[in-house]
């Protein structure tokens, strides 16, 4: 009975550690650095959102942002269904932006352009 308490014991100390190694780790999407360097081509714009229904559209939306060379930072928020995106100029645009959202069958409307502040 002790070595199985001794067992135990270990076993959720090695998770512990293993799950403290996990969050404290930088991400390989981490792209902080790649910001920094971009501040002067940086543009940030303001998308209205048709067709977002649920939290699952915003997440799809934001997934596929995610995957844009170029784009910096980047929100899309439900309820409210409006896109907030920071992207390096000299590697996309806004009509390249307004696709990958029409691609996953969204209407895009474009609101503000440049507009100040983080995302």
């Amino acid at each position: 009975m002790k070595n199985l308490l001794v067992i135990v014991v270990l076993a959720l100390s090695l998770t512990s550690f293993q799950a403290r190694a996990q969050c404290c780790t930088a991400s390989k999407s981490d792209k902080t650095g790649e910001i920094n360097n971009n501040l002067q081509t940086a543009k940030t714009v303001k998308f209205k959102i048709t067709g977002i229904t649920c939290a699952g559209c915003s997440n799809t939306i934001y997934s596929a942002l995610k995957e844009v060379d170029g784009v910096l930072e980047h929100s899309v928020e439900y309820p409210g269904d409006i896109a907030i995106i920071e992207f390096d100029d000299s590697k996309t645009n806004i009509e390249a932006l307004k696709k990958v959202i029409e691609k996953k069958g969204y209407k895009v409307e474009l609101l503000k352009e440049n507009i100040k502040g983080k995302v």
